[in-house]
């Protein structure tokens, strides 16, 4: 799918298993309140996340690109929330 004619399914692998590696030592609990709890919508859609993983294993490094970015994000406007002079 992604990248076929470039990596080998090996090198996706390793390329997945790096990349959530660094997520998981990096991460913030921001991170988690992407993905709030008891709510439907976000499961589905980290249901297909991990469908659309064993599929592509590049969805994974992917998925965990979007959830850093999205917690940055979050972070980001909270911080300049609370700067207001």
């Amino acid at each position: 799918m992604i990248l076929d004619r470039y990596l080998s399914l090996e090198k996706k692998y390793f390329i997945s298993v790096v990349i959530g590696f660094i997520w998981i030592m990096f991460r913030t609990d921001s991170c988690y309140n992407l993905i709030p709890r008891g709510k439907i919508l976000p499961a589905l859609v980290v249901s297909l996340w991990i469908y659309l993983n064993y599929k592509e294993p590049l969805f994974l490094p992917l998925g965990l690109f979007v959830l850093f970015v999205g917690s940055y994000i979050a972070d980001h406007s909270k911080n300049t929330k609370t700067l207001n002079y």
